[in-house]
Formats: C-alpha cells, sequence, structure tokens
C-alpha cells in the first residue's frame, strides 16, 4: 500500500467532497473507509496516485475550497510534513500525485 495516495475526510467534508470523489475516480483505482467511531475523521480513501486521477482530485478539492466548504488541507509523505491549505492547483497536483502521501482534508 506504499505506492497509493490516503486520503483522510472530516466528517464535514465527506458530506460533500466524497459524492464527487465516487462520481469522478474510477471504481478500480480507489477504496472507500468509513470510520463511524472516529470524531474527526470519517472516511479513509486508498487511491492509486496518477495524472488522471490526480487531476480529478485536484478539481474536485479546489471546487468545494473556494466554495469554503474546505478550510484545511495538511499533506505529510516521507520527505517532508506541510500545511497545504492555500497550495494552488499545480502544487496540490504535485502532492497528490506523491505515492506513499497522506492528506487530511478539514
Amino acid at each position: 500500500m506504499q505506492n497509493r495516495l490516503t486520503m483522510r475526510l472530516s466528517w464535514q467534508v465527506s458530506e460533500f467532497l466524497l459524492p464527487d470523489l465516487r462520481a469522478l475516480l474510477p471504481a478500480e483505482s480507489i477504496q472507500f473507509f468509513t470510520n463511524e467511531l472516529d470524531e474527526q475523521w470519517h472516511h479513509t480513501l486508498l487511491c492509486i496516485p496518477g495524472d488522471k486521477n490526480c487531476s480529478l482530485m485536484v478539481s474536485a478539492i479546489l471546487i468545494w475550497r473556494q466554495l469554503g466548504r474546505i478550510h484545511a488541507l495538511h499533506y505529510s509523505s516521507a520527505a517532508v510534513t506541510a500545511d497545504a491549505s492555500h497550495a494552488d492547483q499545480h502544487q496540490l497536483f504535485e502532492l497528490l500525485n506523491t505515492p506513499g502521501a497522506v492528506v487530511n482534508i478539514s
């Protein structure tokens, strides 16, 4: 699973972003896990990074961020940990396209 992107969505973000990601991403490239007991992180997504998948994810994330529904994006990988809340389209694409990365969206 180290070559996969892990995306964790808060309860609030899951309500609107999860349906978009399910509709946009090919079923064979993503797995969804729900945790009803976790007070902060409701869904975890494991995704195979790639240009097409990352482009689709970036589009959905940026739209909801512009609408004020996404407030924080925290990124970590083996090399770096960063606040990506204000990352532009290109920066976010590069972050999501990193195998083994973890992105927390709230």
